[in-house]
């Protein structure tokens, strides 16, 4: 059964937060090309590392709380 505390997010990143770092990274917001782009390679990105960061976090979190 899934409970609220199942369901919750534990980091989002929003388009706002792509496009807050875009624009103080080169000065503008993203166009709707670039925006579409720039978030699968956020997905890209962020897919090929979970499996290592969710390893890692269960294992610190055990050695830390055993």
């Amino acid at each position: 059964m899934k409970t609220q505390e199942n369901l919750q997010v534990i980091y989002p990143i929003t388009v706002e937060d792509l496009q807050d770092d875009a624009v103080r990274r080169i000065g503008r917001k993203l166009n709707d090309d670039e925006l579409h782009t720039a978030k699968k390679c956020v997905e890209w990105g962020l897919s090929s590392i979970v499996d290592i960061t969710l390893k890692s976090a269960i294992e610190e979190a055990v050695d830390k709380n055993n």
